[in-house]
């Protein structure tokens, strides 16, 4: 039985994308050797096969250019897990494609679909790594006291805000006026070990 030969990528064809000037805005790079050095890297994180042509990777690493920088990444921390998101993104895009063949096996799609799940759900935590480390990630308040004085309001309870607010909008007015009958202080939350209060 012949060796089966690993498969070889074929090397990067040099790439007229688009202008310098174009390429250095979206990369955000001004020396020309790092910027090749950068368009590179991205497309060889991209799968091709032997036969593509010089016009068809050029549209894939456009692509790939475009999706980099879509996610803005302002450091180089950012910059590295943008690349990453690139490569995460095409995989399962291509993983998806295979098992969408028309004459694809019930394993062969099967395969490529858990392959693509695997892909699209390292994406998210990508995408969640990435708001994190902006700030962006969810944050928790626990507060243990609550003293409301007379007039005020006050809401107990899980408050979730949905959408945005325009910049200039001011909160919705309350019909709810504080009922006399509530105290206005809350008492403190007591700890329970073992069945009995501290």
């Amino acid at each position: 039985m012949p060796k089966k030969e690993t498969e070889k990528l074929p090397p990067t064809p040099p790439h007229n994308l688009v202008t310098d000037e174009q390429a250095r805005e979206f990369l955000k790079v001004e020396e020309l050797s790092i910027l090749n050095n950068r368009i590179n890297e991205l497309a060889n994180i991209l799968w091709r096969h032997e036969g593509m042509d010089k016009a068809e990777l050029n549209v894939r690493i456009t692509r790939a250019i475009e999706h980099y920088n879509s996610l803005k990444p302002s450091d180089g921390a950012e910059g590295m897990l943008a690349q990453q998101m690139v490569g995460t993104h095409f995989a399962a895009m291509e993983c998806l494609r295979r098992a969408a063949l028309p004459n694809q096996t019930f394993e062969g799609r099967d395969m490529a679909l858990k392959h693509a799940h695997k892909l699209m759900t390292l994406y998210a935590r990508q995408l969640e790594t990435l708001n994190k480390h902006r700030g962006k990630g969810q944050q928790k308040v626990t507060v243990e006291h609550i003293r409301v004085e007379r007039g005020g309001q006050a809401i107990v309870g899980n408050v979730e805000a949905s959408g945005k607010r325009n910049a200039g909008a001011h909160p919705p007015e309350l019909d709810h006026k504080p009922d006399d009958s509530v105290p206005l202080e809350m008492p403190e939350a007591k700890t329970v070990s073992q069945g009995k209060a501290k």
